[in-house]
C-alpha cells in the first residue's frame, strides 16, 4: 500500500533579476565592507543597517505597492540626490565619482542587501514611495535654507542703506559723511557715485569737518578760503618738522655738526649770565656755542613727512622757519641762520640767510630774540628743507660764551 502524498511544499522563489548597473551584490548573509574603507557615514540615522527606503513592514506594502506614483528623489546628508537602487547613475554623480565623499556613499549604497534597497520583484519601477524625512532631516534642511537666506541678507541690507542715503537731503548727507575719517572720504566714498564725488570734492564738507575738529571757529565763512580740503589736511599735519630743537636729546637728529673751539654744549635754562625763556614754559634747555664757529643742521624730507608732490608743486603751501637766539650779559656773540629749499637732486630753489647778527655784551633787553622767515611762491620741485644755524662769541674766551639757540622750528602752514 502506497503512502498517501503530503501537501505540496511552497514553490521556490524566482531568482532576482540582475541590476542594470551590472554590479555583483553581496549575498544576503555576507558581511558589508569594513567601516574603515567607507569612512564614517555622515548624518545617517542610528538605524544605519536598515533599508535606505523604509517601505517594508508598512501596511499595504507589496510587490506593486509603489506603482502608480513615481517615487521622489531621496536627499542625502549633504543635500545631494541619491540614485535609487538598480537605476543608472545620473550625470552629475558620475562626474563626482572621483571624490572621496561620493565614492563612500556609492560603496555604502551597493553594500546593502537587495531586500533592504527595494520592495517586490526587484523592478526599478516597483520601488515603494519613500517615507517623509525625519524631524532631524527637516531641521537640517530648514537650517540650510536659513543659512542661504542669511547670505543674501547683507546684500539686501546694503542696497537698502544705499537707497536710503540717496534719498537724504544734501545737508543731512554732509553731516553723515563728515563723521567718517578723511582718508576714507578721499579713498572710498569719493568713488561711490557722482553725487558723493561732488560732495567730497566740494568745500562745505571740509569746512564742516574743520569746524567739528576745532581747526576753524564755528562761524567761519565759506568764502574765506578756496580749498578747505587742503586746509584740513595741512592743519592735521601741522607740527614742528625739526627733531630735538631744544637739546633734550643732546645733539640727536642734527647733522653736519661742527664743533668750533670747545664745541657745542647743552645747558639748562637760564644758564650762567642768562635769562629764562618766557615764551614757552615747555622749553628747559638750550645749545651754547664756543669761541669759534659752531654749526649744526637738519635736512627735512617733505614727502616723508606726508606732503605729496601735487600739493608742493601746485598749492605750494607756506613754509615758515623760526629760531630763537640769545647772548650772555658778560660777553658779546655772533649768530647766523641759513635755510634752503632743495629739489629732489638737492638743487637750491629758494634760500634765506640772516647774515651774521651781532649781539653786544651790554644789550639792553638781554633776553631771547626770535628770527623767522616765510617761503611763498617758491615754484614747483621743492622736496627738502635744509635748516642750519651757527654761533660763536666775539671775545674769543675759552669755554661757552658764544651765541645760545633753542626752540628752532620749521612749519608747513595751511
Amino acid at each position: 500500500m502506497r503512502p498517501r502524498p503530503g501537501p505540496p511544499g511552497p514553490a521556490p522563489a524566482p531568482p532576482p533579476r540582475p541590476s542594470p548597473l551590472r554590479v555583483r551584490r553581496a549575498a544576503p548573509g555576507t558581511r558589508p565592507p569594513p567601516q574603515s574603507l567607507l569612512g564614517p557615514p555622515r548624518n545617517l540615522q542610528p538605524q544605519a543597517s536598515g533599508p535606505l527606503l523604509r517601505t517594508a513592514g508598512r501596511p499595504g506594502a507589496g510587490p506593486k505597492a509603489g506603482r502608480g506614483r513615481r517615487p521622489g528623489p531621496l536627499r542625502g546628508a549633504a543635500g545631494r540626490t541619491r540614485p535609487r537602487r538598480g537605476q543608472h547613475l545620473d550625470s552629475s554623480l558620475s562626474r563626482d565619482l572621483g571624490s572621496p565623499t561620493a565614492l563612500r556613499l556609492l560603496l555604502l549604497f551597493l553594500s546593502r542587501p537587495p531586500s533592504a534597497a527595494m520592495d517586490g520583484d526587484g523592478d526599478p519601477e516597483s520601488v515603494g514611495q519613500p517615507e517623509e524625512a525625519s524631524p532631524e532631516e527637516q531641521q537640517e534642511e530648514a537650517c540650510a535654507e536659513e543659512a542661504s537666506a542669511g547670505e543674501e541678507r547683507p546684500e539686501e541690507e546694503e542696497e537698502e542703506a544705499t537707497s536710503y542715503l540717496d534719498e537724504l537731503p544734501e545737508p543731512l548727507l554732509l553731516r553723515v559723511l563728515a563723521e567718517l575719517p578723511a582718508a576714507e572720504l578721499v579713498q572710498a566714498c569719493r568713488l561711490v557715485c557722482m553725487r558723493w564725488k561732488e560732495l567730497v570734492d566740494g568745500a562745505p564738507l571740509w569746512l564742516l569737518k574743520c569746524q567739528q575738529e576745532g581747526l576753524v571757529p564755528e562761524g567761519g565763512a565759506e568764502d574765506e578760503r578756496d580749498h578747505w580740503q587742503q586746509f584740513y589736511f595741512l592743519s592735521k599735519r601741522r607740527r614742528n618738522l625739526l627733531r630735538n630743537p631744544c637739546g633734550e636729546e643732546d645733539l640727536e637728529g642734527w647733522c653736519d655738526v661742527e664743533h668750533g673751539g670747545d664745541g657745542w654744549r647743552v645747558e639748562e635754562l637760564p644758564g650762567d649770565c642768562g635769562v629764562e625763556f618766557i615764551h614757552d614754559e615747555s622749553v628747559k634747555k638750550f645749545f651754547a656755542s664756543s669761541f669759534e664757529w659752531c654749526r649744526k643742521a637738519q635736512v627735512i624730507d617733505l614727502q616723508a613727512e606726508g606732503y605729496w608732490e601735487e600739493l608742493l608743486d601746485t598749492t605750494q603751501p607756506a613754509i615758515v622757519v623760526k629760531d630763537w637766539y640769545s647772548g650772555r650779559s658778560d660777553a658779546g656773540c655772533l649768530y647766523e641762520l641759513t635755510v634752503k629749499l632743495l629739489s629732489e637732486h638737492e638743487d637750491v630753489l629758494a634760500e634765506f640767510n640772516s647774515g651774521q647778527v651781532a649781539v653786544p655784551q651790554d644789550s639792553g633787553d638781554g633776553g631771547w630774540i626770535e628770527i623767522s622767515h616765510t617761503f611763498t611762491d617758491y615754484g614747483p620741485g621743492v622736496r627738502f628743507v635744509r635748516f642750519e644755524h651757527s654761533g660763536q662769541d666775539s671775545v674769543y674766551w675759552k669755554g661757552w660764551f658764544g651765541a645760545r639757540v633753542t626752540n628752532s622750528s620749521v612749519w608747513v602752514e595751511p
